[in-house]
């Protein structure tokens, strides 16, 4: 009989080295949320066919972030991971440059942006990750994540309408120039970063750790529900394009965007302070049901009821159940499926499954740009939401074999 491990303790708090990484966690999503949603935005408004624009953007970012990961993984693995986080601060800023230089003639750029872009996430998130696991235990991770994704989203509800509404008003150079005043103040807190417990061991070898997964269910089934998640990732994109299209201005993308994220607030909280891995299955049940009404929604007919519902389930649905999956990638890193010496590997190889989705639905929506209409993208959605259910069903199945206090050969 297989015990588990409490995912709860009495101290409700997060402790300082938790807090740090939440802080950076917040600023990060303030620069996605630019360079993501309002880039889309901005794309949607100025380029000749937006779908392809976007999608060409998308593909490039994502080609970028798997380049840099897997050329970087020795330095994560054996080198200094803080250097390698700050390296995101410094391409950011040429980022941002760029942006606030060529203004509206970013729209004839996405190529070079986005790989830029890439870049900039892949030195966030491969160290980023790491360090979670050097200082964050496996029985607070359901509470980490949920709070650390909450205290996050607080910020989702102001910071859209203000840029919306500079971005609407002004130019997409000043909101630039204003993230990029954020990033100057992010270099200054590098220093509270947790010392780096850099240890020399065996150079990355990502086929001896790949082959490994091939041989043990757990990984392999979490890495395909990965692949699976990745693909239904592009529907971010897609709920931006459908408010930009249906509600027509920046501002209102921004209004709609805060509404949105305060609902996420609510459900991460909830998530992070009631849930335990043992609740993972009717979280999981429920946010199907929401997910597959909404979409069935959207295939009736596109209007504002439909683009709203469709919305807020993907601001609570996929926001939740993607909080399921993270908190299991995380406690399979500190699993005995994975040893210390592998956390590298793992999570570069974990990345790459997930890329592979992400290009694949990239794929998917620059053929729609190029032979499609927007008509197809609603049926698109149906699909995307399909694997994305899948793939969190495939997880929330693998977290007793997670939080099972067994060999790697006994959990098979």
């Amino acid at each position: 009989m297989i015990e588990f491990l409490s995912m709860r303790e009495s101290q409700k708090k997060l402790t300082k080295n938790e807090l740090i990484i939440t802080a950076f966690s917040v600023f990060h999503s303030i620069s996605n949320l630019f360079l993501g949603t309002f880039i889309v935005s901005f794309l949607v408004h100025n380029a000749t066919n937006e779908i392809v624009a976007i999608s060409t953007y998308r593909f490039f970012y994502f080609f970028a972030i798997c380049l840099i990961f897997v050329l970087t993984a020795n330095w994560c693995k054996n080198g200094n991971k803080n250097v390698l986080f700050g390296m995101n601060i410094v391409v950011r800023i040429l980022l941002m440059g760029v942006i606030a230089v060529l203004g509206t003639n970013s729209a004839d750029w996405v190529i070079i942006l986005g790989i830029l872009y890439g870049v900039f996430d892949a030195f966030y998130n491969l160290p980023m990750h790491a360090i979670t696991l050097e200082n964050v235990r496996a029985k607070r991770m359901v509470f980490f994540v949920g709070t650390k994704d909450a205290i996050k989203n607080i910020f989702k509800v102001l910071i859209p309408v203000t840029l919306g509404t500079i971005l609407t008003i002004t130019s997409l150079q000043n909101v630039a120039w204003a993230i990029m005043i954020m990033t100057v103040i992010e270099f200054f807190m590098l220093f509270l970063l947790p010392p780096c417990k850099a240890k020399k061991s065996k150079p990355v070898d990502l086929i001896a750790f790949f082959n490994h997964a091939k041989e043990t269910p757990v990984l392999r089934k979490i890495f395909f529900s990965e692949i699976l998640r990745g693909f239904a990732w592009i529907l971010e994109t897609i709920v931006v394009i459908y408010i930009v299209n249906t509600f027509l201005t920046d501002m209102n993308l921004g209004i709609w965007s805060t509404i949105f994220a305060f609902c996420t607030i609510v459900a991460s909280w909830a998530f992070g302070r009631f849930c335990s891995n043992r609740d993972f299955k009717w979280i999981m049940i429920s946010c199907s049901i929401l997910l597959i009404s909404s979409a069935t929604a959207l295939m009736a007919g596109v209007n504002r009821f439909s683009v709203l519902f469709y919305a807020f389930a993907y601001a609570v649905g996929i926001a939740i159940t993607n909080q399921i999956c993270a908190t299991n990638i995380l406690n399979l890193g500190q699993s005995k499926f994975v040893t210390t010496n592998y956390r590298i590997e793992y999570l570069v190889i974990r990345d790459i499954m997930l890329f592979i989705g992400r290009w694949a639905g990239c794929l998917s929506l620059l053929y729609i740009g190029i032979f499609g209409s927007h008509g197809i993208l609603r049926y698109f959605i149906g699909i995307l939401f399909l694997a994305h259910i899948f793939a969190c069903g495939i997880s929330t199945k693998q977290t007793k074999y997670l939080l099972a206090a067994k060999s790697p050969k006994e959990r098979k």
